[in-house]
């Protein structure tokens, strides 16, 4: 603790997952609200890249945008528990 009675910046280092979890939940939550794998991926990586890589034939980011959603439910319900741990 600092002398202002808070903790350290230093105790809680940033998780180091936070970017791809923040991805995961807003997949889940576009899911959720009725968008569209294209849609949630405009919302998520912009329409630019969404023109130009939706259709490529390997697929990467329509598999991206398919297992952040699949990951965003399986922490809902009930993976989010490893967190706790």
């Amino acid at each position: 603790m600092n002398g202002c009675g808070r903790l350290s910046v230093g105790c809680f280092p940033p998780e180091h997952r936070g970017a791809r979890l923040r991805i995961v939940l807003q997949a889940l939550d576009g899911s959720l609200a009725g968008a569209s794998h294209q849609e949630v991926a405009i919302a998520l990586f912009g329409r630019c890249r969404v023109e130009e890589d939706w259709r490529h034939p390997g697929g990467h980011l329509r598999d991206q945008v398919r297992r952040a959603i699949q990951r965003g439910r399986y922490l809902m319900g009930g993976g989010y528990r490893q967190f706790l741990r």
